[in-house]
C-alpha cells in the first residue's frame, strides 16, 4: 500500500471514530540536537514512530520525548546524547520502513526508540501481520548495530476524543496489538516496555492534551518514567555488549512474557539472548515525582510476576 493511500485510509478511519480534529505535528516543540557535555564519548538517541515520538501534545521542549530521555541518559552516563527525530505524525507500522532506512545510515553507538501502533488500531487488517512487520524493522535496526526499545501500543480506547461506540473496540484492538508487538519485538532482540497505563482513564483531564487524544506534558511524563528504564538498559548494552541483559529469566520465551504488557502495566521486558532463550522482567515503580497527584493503579513493588518461580515476588527496581 502506497504512502498516499495509507494516509487517506488513516484519515478516513480517524474521522469516523473521533469527535473532532486533533493537534498536528506543527504544535510539538523541537527536541533534536545535542544534550549534555560537548566533549567526551557520545551516543545517538533515534526516535522512530508516530505522533507519540514527535511529542504532539507537549507544550515545552523539556516535556518532549527526546529531551526527557536525553536528560535521563546524560544523568546516568555523563556523556553527550545526540537526539534525532525520524518519527512522523500519522505513521503506521508499514510506514516505518522509510524511518528505519534513515536510521541505519548513521554510524556509532546508538539506541532507537520505536513508539508505534496508535494509527494501526482502527485500520483494517490483522494485528499479527503488523507485529511481524515491526519485528522485521527491529531486526534491521539490530543488524545495523543499534539497540532497540519498543514501547507497546497504549490503550487508544481510553481517549476522550473517541466517539462512545469506538472506545471498547479501540481498547480491545490496542491490547491485542500490544501483546503481538511485544512478542515480535522481543524475539527480534528489542527491549520492550509496556505503555498500558490505567491512570489515563482515572485522570484524563490531566494526562491528555486539549484535543483529548494525545498525551499532555504530564501524560508524557508518566510514559517516560517507564520508557527511561528501558532506554537506559539499552544504552548500557550499547556501551558494553558483554554486560547486556544480565539477570535471570522469569519466562521461557517471548510469547509468555508478552502478556505482561497488559497484566503488568509499565513492565520492562529484557531479552536474554537471540533467539530469545528467556526474558527478565523489571516491574515499574513510579517515583514520587512522576505525574505527582495523579491517582490510579500502577505496577508497583511487590507485584507477583508469573514465570518460572510462580508466586515469588519481585522487589521494585530489580531484574530477576
Amino acid at each position: 500500500m502506497g504512502r498516499r493511500l495509507r494516509r487517506a485510509l488513516i484519515g478516513s478511519s480517524m474521522r469516523l471514530v473521533l469527535r473532532g480534529p486533533l493537534w498536528n505535528g506543527r504544535s510539538a516543540p523541537a527536541c533534536t540536537g545535542p544534550y549534555g557535555p560537548a566533549d567526551g564519548e557520545g551516543m545517538t538517541l533515534l526516535l522512530l514512530g508516530d505522533s507519540s515520538s514527535v511529542s504532539v501534545g507537549a507544550l515545552r521542549r523539556e516535556e518532549t520525548v527526546g529531551a526527557v530521555l536525553a536528560g535521563a541518559l546524560v544523568a546516568r552516563w555523563g556523556g553527550r546524547v545526540d537526539v534525532e527525530v525520524h518519527a512522523r505524525v500519522g505513521a503506521t507500522t508499514a510506514g516505518l520502513a522509510r524511518q528505519v532506512r534513515a536510521a541505519v545510515r548513521r554510524e556509532g553507538p546508538g539506541v532507537a526508540l520505536i513508539l508505534i501502533g496508535g494509527n494501526d488500531v482502527f485500520l483494517p487488517g490483522r494485528s499479527a501481520r503488523r507485529a511481524r512487520l515491526l519485528g522485521a524493522h527491529v531486526e534491521r535496526l539490530r543488524a545495523a548495530g543499534l539497540h532497540v526499545v519498543v514501547g507497546t501500543c497504549p490503550d487508544i480506547g481510553a481517549a476522550p476524543a473517541l466517539r462512545a461506540w469506538s472506545g471498547a473496540v479501540g481498547t480491545w484492538r490496542s491490547r491485542r496489538l500490544a501483546v503481538r508487538q511485544a512478542e515480535a519485538a522481543l524475539a527480534a532482540g528489542a527491549v520492550v516496555v509496556s505503555l498500558t497505563a490505567p491512570e489515563f482513564r482515572s485522570a484524563p483531564d490531566e494526562l491528555y492534551c486539549a484535543d483529548g487524544f494525545h498525551p499532555s506534558g504530564r501524560g508524557y511524563a508518566l510514559y517516560l518514567e517507564r520508557v527511561s528504564v528501558a532506554v537506559c538498559e539499552a544504552a548500557a548494552a550499547s556501551r558494553d555488549a558483554r554486560t547486556a541483559w544480565a539477570g535471570e529469566a522469569d519466562f521461557g520465551g517471548a510469547a509468555e512474557a508478552a502478556r505482561c504488557v497488559v497484566s503488568l502495566p509499565g513492565s520492562c521486558l529484557l531479552p536474554l539472548g537471540r533467539p530469545v532463550r528467556g526474558v527478565a522482567v523489571r516491574p515499574f515503580t513510579p517515583p514520587p515525582s512522576a505525574a505527582a497527584g495523579v491517582t490510579g493503579p500502577s505496577a508497583a513493588a511487590g507485584v507477583t510476576v508469573p514465570g518460572n518461580r510462580r508466586g515469588e515476588r519481585s522487589p521494585a527496581g530489580t531484574v530477576r
